[in-house]
């Protein structure tokens, strides 16, 4: 399969492939972190790590690296591509701890 640049990704037949919401790249579903926001009590919405790829709602995906996970958030890329409301604030201080915890 070829990528945005035009290189051959090292992908097995069948396995399905999502883009990184942080480098644009695209990757196996299985090297990368899927996102989805949840709703509290008081109307702010939380960007939570879904590890499992079970929790119901709209995913982003991301790979598990603290320059993508900032370039995401810097571009915001997370709120557009979990289609939220623009003006309310997304605390995604799990999934950057999720980051650091696994990648340093």
């Amino acid at each position: 399969m070829k990528g945005r640049t035009g290189a051959d990704l090292p992908v097995r037949a069948g396995s399905p492939v999502r883009t990184c919401v942080g480098c644009r790249r695209r990757d196996e579903q299985a090297a990368l972190l899927r996102l989805v926001a949840r709703r509290d009590e008081a109307g702010s919405w939380t960007v939570v790590p879904d590890e499992r790829r079970r929790l119901p709602g709209r995913g982003a995906y991301v790979h598990p690296r603290t320059g993508c996970v900032e370039s995401a958030v810097a571009r915001r890329a997370v709120v557009r591509a979990l289609r939220l409301p623009a003006p309310v604030p997304v605390d995604l201080a799990e999934v950057l701890r999720h980051s650091v915890q696994q990648h340093g």
